[in-house]
């Protein structure tokens, strides 16, 4: 009887062990990102760079929708993040 006793409180130390010392899986999306030219604002003719992300939200869609909410931001960088891109004219 002791035996088991002493074969049950090892199982649990090592159950319990294995549990602290496992790392959880860090399960983090990372924003798409994107760089286009656009129109600074929407009522401004002048063509700048645009860095735009899309952040997935936690927006509850109808299931009949095969899309994903997002959000998203946009702001005006440098000419060269969209020196490979052709500016539209």
């Amino acid at each position: 009887m002791f035996k088991y006793i002493i074969i049950a409180l090892i199982t649990l130390e090592l159950v319990l062990l294995s549990g602290l010392v496992r790392v959880p899986a860090n399960a983090t999306i990372r924003d798409s990102e994107i760089f286009t030219w656009d129109y600074a604002s929407i009522s401004n003719s002048q063509v700048v760079c645009k860095k735009v992300k899309f952040h997935p939200t936690n927006k509850t869609l109808p299931e009949s929708s095969d899309m994903e909410a997002v959000k998203i931001n946009s702001q005006i960088v440098n000419d060269n993040y969209c020196s490979d891109l052709s500016k539209p004219v």
